[in-house]
């Protein structure tokens, strides 16, 4: 095989049909070409992977940090939910139990 390409004798079709040999010999030639393709290909596509697995541990770290923000976001989210509905109750608690500072009539008219 040279640079990629393989070289096939073909000098023993010359002078008109092969032998079984010669043919035999002209088909081990092109495996070994296909052998040696398929070998590079699969080296190559070995690469790929160890790229694509160390891609993936990359990113299943970011998720880990990302849903470790969220837990956190999300309990800061609901602290601060409970605060602000602790100081809505707090401030109608405070809130005056009359209208316009006129206590309600006992047959409950306004006076």
């Amino acid at each position: 095989m040279v640079g990629g390409t393989v070289i096939i004798e073909d000098d023993s079709f010359a002078l008109g049909m092969p032998t079984p040999m010669e043919m035999l010999e002209q088909h081990a030639l092109l495996l070994q070409g296909e052998n040696e393709q398929l070998q590079h290909h699969l080296y190559r596509a070995r690469k790929n992977i160890e790229k694509l697995v160390v891609i993936n541990q990359g990113q299943a770290e970011q998720i880990t940090k990302l849903n470790g923000t969220i837990k956190r976001l999300t309990r800061d989210l609901s602290k601060a939910y409970v605060e602000n509905t602790e100081l809505k109750n707090r401030q109608v608690r405070g809130c005056s139990l009359t209208w316009g500072g006129t206590p309600p009539a006992p047959d409950n008219r306004q006076t």
